[in-house]
């Protein structure tokens, strides 16, 4: 069963080691390939990938390749997406889908036109409590979900001489903190509670200048080396052009309400459900227990039945094809996210709410 999908990987920065780790144990990794040859080199070493291939196109050109990974910065995935597609290959891509929704809908629509299986990184749906979660609020148990309330926020940004990479550039990146963090929970809000039919949106930007990037590092590298005071922090600086942290007030179609804050300059990772007979609340820190309340109650933990699954985020993607179906999440729930993001970004630059485009 292992053998039975065969992938090609394109990108070899930071975020592809994790996805390696995954593709290796459920699948054949035969290829990679990447702007940067010595880091294919290196990813092809450490995880035993026979093919490293000079660009994009060859690794599409190869028989043994039957679906593709894409692991590059945001801007790249709208395009090797549909070649891949175009070349009969299904794709896994990394979160955000596209950087808008036009791209995120010309995705969706090329892989349904293909008949290809397709996969998006939605990390948060393989928490073995939220997947309880979900589960409690489908069977009615805790009646009509009333708000929503997420955050999920990283500091890596906190200090301003962290350099400026390309996840600080309109051109590579998109949205900031909201494309690379927010989307985490918008997939998990439609996920939980339902369709998002509403947003209203502030984007803010605080730390206006960076130092320009100098060494070739990927982000993990990076980062190690600024907590550890082992870079040469340039004096020249340029400008950051997204955001550093987003708040977004969500109105769904059910009726519920609800809130998400993402930050790439403080840590929170909690999420909290308000229901007609109960509360639900989970945190990723202290070993992600689902807590429950009900009435004066306090808080108390929900238990988790054991589970024998060891599932990846690239699990329900391979099942995909092995099993010819469409189990989310799907380019479908990238491109629902995205017109989420898009939404957002509107209702920031006019200071109104903004309905969701229907897919």
């Amino acid at each position: 069963m292992k053998d039975s999908v065969r992938i090609g990987m394109i990108g070899a920065g930071h975020i592809a080691h994790s996805h390696a780790e995954a593709w290796r144990k459920e699948a054949s990794l035969t290829a990679v390939a990447s702007r940067r040859i010595e880091s294919a080199r290196s990813l092809a070493d450490r995880y035993g990938i026979p093919h490293v291939c000079r660009d994009v196109d060859e690794l599409l050109n190869r028989s043994d390749v039957d679906a593709v990974g894409i692991t590059t910065p945001h801007h790249l995935h709208h395009p090797i997406a549909l070649a891949a597609l175009n070349a009969g290959k299904s794709v896994f891509s990394e979160k955000p889908l596209a950087m808008n929704g036009s791209q995120a809908r010309e995705m969706w629509l090329a892989a349904r036109r293909y008949g290809a299986k397709t996969g998006i990184q939605s990390g948060l749906r393989l928490f073995s409590a939220l997947r309880l979660l979900s589960r409690l609020l489908r069977d009615g148990t805790a009646g009509r979900v009333h708000t929503f309330d997420a955050h999920w926020s990283f500091d890596w940004a906190r200090q301003p001489d962290f350099p400026l990479t390309w996840r600080f550039r309109r051109a590579e990146a998109g949205t900031g903190a909201l494309g690379d963090l927010g989307v985490y929970m918008i997939d998990a809000a439609r996920w939980l509670v339902g369709e998002i039919s509403q947003v209203n949106a502030e984007l803010a930007l605080y730390v206006t200048h960076r130092p320009l990037l100098t060494a070739e590092d990927h982000f993990g590298e990076l980062r190690r080396k600024h907590r550890e005071g082992e870079l040469d922090i340039p004096r020249e600086t340029g400008q950051v052009e997204n955001d550093d942290v987003c708040q977004l007030m969500l109105r769904f179609e059910n009726g519920a309400r609800g809130s998400i804050r993402a930050s790439r300059l403080h840590q929170e990772h909690t999420l909290r459900v308000d229901c007609e007979r109960t509360s639900y609340f989970w945190q990723m820190e202290g070993g992600g227990d689902l807590m429950e309340r009900a009435s004066d109650d306090k808080y108390m933990p929900v238990w988790v039945p054991a589970t024998s699954h060891d599932d990846s985020i690239v699990t329900t993607f391979l099942d995909n094809i092995r099993q010819d179906r469409d189990e989310a999440p799907t380019f479908r729930d990238g491109l629902a996210a995205q017109l989420v993001i898009d939404a957002a970004v509107e209702s920031n630059d006019t200071g109104r709410w903004v309905e969701v485009e229907r897919i």
